[in-house]
């Protein structure tokens, strides 16, 4: 009978650690957001105030450490050389990365317009980006508010389920 009640626990337990992994990847859904805009908010400036290209951006996105959600910003390189081509790099660091597919698309585009155009065009991109990810991270707090709870129980209740068929 101890074994059984132990093992009822451990269901319990089990099924409660479940609900709250899940609620986590939900929250951490949102810091990238969070992150991201973040990162177009330093990028913004980087460029408005001090003019700063590509590298110099990315030399300064790899050592921020309000970035640590966003792995793939170690990979991009932060001096020129001939024959890379740094939207290529950006692109193959931000695939290397496991993301949503909304923010990845959003930090696609970034990576596509980083670059390319003079400052005001920059500037411009930047601010349109910014409101999409706003909104995503609207959303992806809704979705949190709303799951997170529900994810947590519904752990907790399958293992109390799993616990009573045990006993």
């Amino acid at each position: 009978m101890l074994l059984r009640l132990t093992a009822a626990l451990m269901f319990v337990s089990a099924g409660g650690m479940t609900g709250i992994h899940f609620s986590y990847k939900l929250k951490l859904k949102r810091e990238v957001c969070r992150e991201i805009e973040y990162l177009l908010r330093c990028c913004e400036i980087y460029i408005r105030c001090n003019a700063m290209n590509v590298y110099e951006i990315s030399g300064h996105l790899r050592r921020d450490p309000e970035l640590t959600h966003l792995e793939f910003l170690s990979r991009l390189p932060e001096e020129f050389s001939e024959g890379i081509n740094f939207h290529e790099e950006w692109r193959r660091a931000l695939a290397s990365q496991e993301m949503p597919e909304e923010e990845r698309q959003i930090l696609a585009e970034f990576g596509d317009i980083l670059g390319t155009s003079d400052i005001s065009g920059q500037l411009s991109a930047i601010g349109s980006l910014t409101e999409r990810i706003r909104q995503l991270e609207a959303q992806r707090r809704e979705i949190c508010l709303k799951k997170s709870r529900m994810y947590r129980s519904i752990g907790v209740l399958f293992g109390v389920m799993v616990g009573i068929l045990v006993i």
